[in-house]
């Protein structure tokens, strides 16, 4: 019986170390586990704690700009209107400048006309002078080589013969 009973308690001993070594391991998980719940759950506060915080600040900012909107509203709203009364002034403006520039338009053509009549009279001019230039040529010849003996005769003068005459008409071109 010694023997029996010595082997059943080494049987005994020997499923509480393998199970006391399981409890062990088992132990060792739920600590890991329990370690990193808690790791994360004070990473989770940590990110609640910084949203909060950032929603808190954003909602300052906006509170903040719509105050400064609400205080420049007015402003604004001055300004546009007098861009609105200003751009009026611009339309009106440019209104009277078109009929203006009709006008000129108009008064254009009346002087087109009458530079075109110029343009004639300057042209009937120019051939009355042709002409005249055309008798004093004429003239020239006919008294200037009679004149020329005379000259001669006069002490007053260069004895140099008689007094020379244009070449001839001037036709412009």
């Amino acid at each position: 019986m010694s023997d029996e009973s010595n082997s059943d308690f080494n049987r005994v001993r020997d499923e509480a170390d393998k199970a006391d070594a399981r409890s062990r391991r088992v132990e060792l998980i739920v600590y890991a586990a329990l370690l990193a719940f808690v790791v994360l759950a004070i990473y989770g506060f940590w990110l609640i704690t910084s949203l909060t915080r950032d929603v808190s600040q954003l909602t300052q900012e906006i509170a903040q700009m719509t105050q400064v909107v609400d205080r420049d509203m007015s402003t604004i709203a001055g300004h546009m209107a007098s861009m609105d009364h200003q751009m009026t002034d611009i339309n009106n403006t440019m209104r009277v400048m078109n009929e203006e520039v009709a006008v000129i338009a108009g008064n254009t053509r009346s002087m087109d006309a009458n530079i075109g009549s110029m343009t004639r009279d300057t042209s009937v001019m120019a051939g009355a002078i042709t002409g005249m230039q055309q008798d004093m040529w004429s003239l020239n010849r006919n008294v200037g080589a009679p004149m020329g003996m005379m000259n001669m005769f006069n002490p007053f003068t260069d004895q140099s013969g008689p007094v020379r005459g244009s070449p001839g008409p001037y036709y412009p071109r």
